[in-house]
Order: structure tokens, then sequence, then C-alpha cells
């Protein structure tokens, strides 16, 4: 690796970034780590910046830098997408905070996942306490309830663009000039690391009003307009990023390839093609060759669901290891997803180089566990598909739905098909929902969306609290109510095979949900 390393970096970039083909393979993790610990040894790195949110991030760096906690609390609260629960991510952590020149760890996404963007509340409370106290009964008076800034999958059901949202806009950035113009009182006051800290929550506040003001402008290219400003969020990011690092070496950047790539980020939006500049794309632009880039490419993976390559595809040519400016002489697979994106054409030619994993994590067999004694999945889904104007959808291959939702059944009120308010799962997905360990002969999952306030009843705490408290909680246990381990910011519960003495509670639960779908419909009508 070191002869392809002297070659990349030969024209010292201020960024190194490394993608990976889909998220969950831990080969990539672990490649990642490797080549982390060589350019720290040998090429003077100091930083690393991953694809998370960039506010979480700032507990991690904290703890690799000597801070108190423990490892545990970090790898629960210190990443979004679930990023912590990955062994590697865990190893890369307890590496950086042994080592005896401090390393620094920044996330650099933002503070939103696919069905959620939270409110800004967090931020701006923080940003207020320290710059302006004064200010927050105006501000709490306009941030008002929570739960209406979750909604993100309906433009007209978005407050992002409510005068008062335009409102609190301006007061975030009221609050970002008061902290640059106050910086030499606050800082003397507090420290540079404080003010910096604020100014990572203030920038926050903004971005996710500006995120909520996009979400609340319909047009068939919504989706793509939403991506394109993650992608300059992240960009933003990382030139902040590079602010605070210029002094002590250059930084690795670890991503999806899509936002990494040169290239624009594509995708087919309502039968037309958007395009939009990724945070790759914009970095390459404004750094020119101080930003190298390392493309990831994935032969096979029993554990992220990838089969073998086709013969004379890219993956299927490619040795496994770092090649520095591939020539191909092959095709791209055609057998890539919404979840896994072979190499394309365009990568060979924007890339610096090739990171290929032949053969990634084998799936290990999961134990057969005692099931309790209560009704079979579809029994239950005939049940909830009966209850009043209920629609029932199961996932199939011939609908084009990936594998690891077939069989899956997803309920809502009719007419109202992408806002199920309880769904049936029998598989994990492998990279993003697992902690439920669903390949165990049997076992299958109920979820159903109760709302804010019946979630708060059940658990004693709002739904928006639950990424603090994840790991008070076993997401694998049977017949119990348990926050969903991935949608309970958003309201949802989940039971894993309910007993016959569970049922009556998940029948009341199912019900409140059913009602409740109702009544959005009603009103929307």
């Amino acid at each position: 690796m070191e002869t392809e390393l002297q070659s990349l970096l030969s024209k010292s970039p201020a960024m190194l970034a490394m993608g990976e083909p889909t998220h969950g393979e831990q080969e990539f993790l672990r490649r990642r780590n490797e080549l982390f610990a060589v350019l720290v040894a040998n090429h003077g790195f100091r930083s690393i910046a991953i694809e998370s949110d960039r506010v979480t991030a700032l507990a991690v760096d904290d703890y690799v830098r000597g801070g108190a906690g423990t490892l545990d609390l970090v790898m629960e609260t210190g990443f979004s997408h679930n990023f912590g629960r990955f062994e590697a991510n865990r190893e890369l952590v307890e590496w950086m905070r042994n080592q005896p020149e401090p390393l620094a760890f920044h996330g650099f996404d933002a503070p939103t996942e696919n069905t959620e963007a939270p409110s800004p509340r967090r931020f701006l409370t923080a940003v207020c306490e320290y710059v302006a106290p004064d200010a927050w009964p105006e501000i709490d008076e306009l941030l008002g309830d929570d739960e209406p800034w979750d909604e993100v999958r309906e433009a007209g059901r978005s407050i992002g663009e409510s005068p008062r949202a335009v409102r609190l806009r301006g007061r975030a950035d009221d609050l970002l000039s008061l902290l640059y113009s106050g910086a030499p009182r606050l800082i003397a006051e507090s420290s540079r690391a404080a003010w910096r800290r604020m100014e990572v929550f203030a920038n926050a506040a903004i971005g996710m009003l500006r995120y909520h003001a996009e979400v609340a402008r319909p047009g068939a290219d919504r989706i793509a307009r939403l991506l394109s400003v993650r992608d300059a969020w992240m960009a933003r990011n990382l030139l902040d990023i590079r602010l605070l690092e210029v002094d002590r070496g250059p930084t690795l950047v670890f991503a999806h390839n899509r936002h990494v790539q040169r290239y624009p980020g594509r995708m087919d939006v309502g039968g037309a093609s958007a395009e939009w500049a990724g945070a790759g794309s914009i970095l390459s632009a404004l750094l020119g060759d101080r930003y190298v880039l390392i493309t990831g490419s994935l032969g096979e993976s029993a554990g992220a669901e990838v089969g073998a390559p086709g013969p004379g595809t890219y993956e299927a040519v490619l040795d496994d290891g770092l090649t520095v400016r591939p020539s191909l002489d092959a095709v791209a697979r055609p057998d890539g997803s919404y979840r896994y994106f072979p190499l394309a054409a365009e990568d060979l030619a924007s890339t610096d180089a090739i990171l290929h994993v032949a053969h990634g994590t084998a799936v290990v067999a999961l134990p057969a566990v005692a099931l309790p004694a209560g009704p079979p999945a579809d029994e239950i889904a005939s049940w909830i598909g009966g209850l009043p104007e209920v629609g029932t959808v199961v996932a199939t291959e011939e609908m084009g739905a990936p594998q690891n939702n077939w069989g899956n059944s997803f309920f809502s009120i009719t007419g109202d098909e992408y806002h199920p308010f309880a769904t049936i799962v029998l598989h994990d997905m492998a990279g993003f929902d697992e902690e439920s360990a669903l390949g165990r002969p049997g076992v299958y999952r109920v979820n159903v969306h109760v709302g804010r306030d019946e979630f708060t009843r059940l658990f004693g705490f709002a739904p928006r609290d639950l990424p603090a408290r994840r790991g008070g909680y076993d997401y694998a246990a049977l017949d119990v109510v348990l926050p969903h381990p991935q949608y309970g910011p958003q309201g949802w519960v989940c039971v894993l095979n309910p007993g016959t003495e569970r049922m009556p509670e998940v029948k009341r639960l199912v019900e409140l949900a059913r009602d409740a779908a109702a009544a959005r419909v009603a009103r929307r009508g």
C-alpha cells in the first residue's frame, strides 16, 4: 500500500477521500482503519472526518482527545445513522484515544436521517444560553411544538416555509452574528473550544432551517433538491473542518461513494432525470489537486447482500486492494440497487484510485431461540388489514422491492399508501436495521407508529430523547414493547413475536395508530 500512497499523496492534498459503495460492509471500515493508521504514522495525517452528524461527533472527538466518559457511551451517542454499532468504528475510536499524539475525530454530515429532519430546538437552546439568553423566549415561541418539524415526507405537511419558520431562520442568523461579534468576550469568559462548539451548533440550526424550507417546497424534483442541500451542507462542514486542521496536517474523509465522487449526483424523479453537485464534486472544484479520491469497490458480500460479479465487469477483473489510476477493459455490472452502487465508467474516469474488496463479510447464522406462544405474523397481518379503511401492501420481487423487503407487510389508510401506520417485517436490513436479529428462525417484528404522546406514556421520555437512551434497550428481546431501533425518534414502537398475553396491548396500539392516521387523512381532505 505504501507505494500506491506515495503516488496518491505526491501533490500534498488537503483531503484524501475514501468512499464505500454501500453502507454496512465492515470490511471497508477495517480497510479505512488500516489506511488511517498508515497515514498517521507515515504521512502527517492527524484527523479523520466520517459521514456522521457533525454535532454528535463532538462527543467522540472529546473522548479520543482524552476526555471523560466511557467508550460504550460514546459509541451509543456519538454517531448518527446507527454507525456506532459497528465494531470497526469502535476499534477506530479506541485506537485514536490511545495514540501518543492527539488525533481529531469529526463528523461532517447533517443532523438528519432519510425520514427525519428534527426541530432545531436543541441547537438553538445551546447557542441562546451561550450568547444571548434574553432572546430565548421569542425563539422558544417561534419553535413551538417540536412534533410538526418531524414531517419531511410531504411538502404540504411541512412547516418549513411558514411565517414563524422564516422568522426563526432570521433569528438563528442573528445569533450566529452575535457569536462572531462577541467572540473576544465569550472566549475570555469560556474558552476557544467552547466558542467553536457553539459555532457548530449555530451553523447546524441554520442548516436545519434551510433544509426544512426545502422540505416545504413542492415539485417533482423535491427529493433531488433535498439531496443537493444535504451534499452542499456536507461540503461546507468539510471546509470548516479543514480550517481547524490546516496547521495539523491533511484529513482523511470517509463516506459513501456518492458523497465523495467528483461527478454530479443523479437520480430519476417522476420520470425525469435530476442532477446536483455532490459534496465531492463541490470540494474537487474548490480544492483542485488538493482533493484526492479513492473510490470503493465491492466484489461480493453475503452480509451486504451483494452477489458475485458477472464476468467481464469492473469488479470481476479488479484485484483486491488499492489500484492507482486504473484502466480497465471491462463494463459496469447491471445488478446495482438503491443500497449498493457498482462501479461506473464515470468512476474510473474521475477517481485517483480504486480500493477493491473482492470478498466482504460472510453471514453468520443466528441461533434459534424459544419463541413465545402467540399468533404467527400472517395472522396479525390479516387482522390489521381487516380494520376499517386499511389497505395492505406486501413487498415482492415482482413489484421491484429489494430482497430484504420481500414478504414485509405495510398497512396504511386507503389513499394514503405512502404513510403506513404499521408494518410487519421478516428480515434485517444489512448495514441499517439489524439490531432486532430477525435472521433468527421464526422471528418477526410488528412496528407501529404510536406518535409522540403515546410513546412518552410508554417509555417516560419523548421520542426525540431516544438517541441518548438507546443503550437501555435490548432490541432483540421477544414479546416486549420497545422503541423502534431506527424510527423511534419519529414515534414508532415495535414488538418482536408478541405472545398471547401481549396481543391485547399490541392491538390497542395498532388501533390507536390507525385512528390517528385516519384523522390525518380526514384533515387533509
